[in-house]
């Protein structure tokens, strides 16, 4: 564990004969402030975390328009679209050409036959949408000024989500909504401010949730 920890309001260095661990009280002698010592041994924690590169996908960058902080996330990964592509292309062909392409090439128009393929139209669609994001997706997740904005899709096209913060907000990595068949519940990065609780990135890998969780943490203490 590191054994420097700083003043959350003037940075200065808090020895530990300055730290009282029952209490959960720090004290920086410089500027008289008081801080809560789980929050100051947390961001130097945080610290040694950020001072690695990102992982592969992840930049972290200023927006100079606004003065806030934007860490995008691109995945790429190469399991997924192995498996997706080809089955994508098998079993799509098939039910778009027995429901669809036959009709074309008939000259004819079979409402039942459209009805009955509806299911498998929406299926391809959401293959084909998760080959996109899997080659061109990404994640945006913009701070500034107690806002934020998570985004989620394909260039402008996708889902964005807001969510507000303070200095006390908490950001950790936790079980989220979504459950494995195995029982297990995926980790999600969580947000709390107060009474409200905002989750985003259940798919995202598991090292990545941690270095924009740390991130997120660093920002919003600023």
């Amino acid at each position: 564990m590191n054994n420097t920890y700083h003043c959350q309001s003037c940075a200065a260095p808090i020895p530990l004969e300055d730290i009282n661990v029952a209490t959960d009280i720090a004290l920086c002698r410089r500027c008289g402030a008081t801080s809560s010592f789980a929050s100051i041994r947390t961001l130097s924690d945080t610290s040694a975390l950020l001072s690695k590169p990102p992982p592969k996908g992840v930049k972290v960058e200023r927006d100079m328009m606004g003065n806030g902080t934007v860490i995008t996330y691109r995945p790429r990964p190469l399991f997924p679209l192995l498996f997706l592509v080809p089955f994508t292309a098998g079993w799509s062909g098939i039910t778009m050409y027995s429901f669809y392409v036959q009709q074309i090439v008939r000259g004819e128009f079979n409402l039942g036959e459209s009805l009955v393929g509806i299911p498998f139209l929406l299926g391809t669609i959401g293959l084909v949408t998760g080959i996109l994001f899997c080659l061109f997706g990404k994640w945006v997740i913009r701070v500034n000024r107690g806002k934020g904005t998570v985004f989620t899709g394909i260039g402008k096209l996708g889902r964005k989500r807001a969510f507000t913060y303070t200095f006390n907000s908490t950001v950790k990595v936790l079980p989220g909504e979504i459950t494995h068949d195995n029982g297990k519940q995926v980790l999600a990065i969580t947000i709390k401010t107060d009474n409200t609780v905002f989750s985003f990135g259940d798919s995202i890998r598991d090292d990545v949730k941690a270095f924009i969780a740390v991130t997120l943490l660093r920002e919003l203490r600023h």
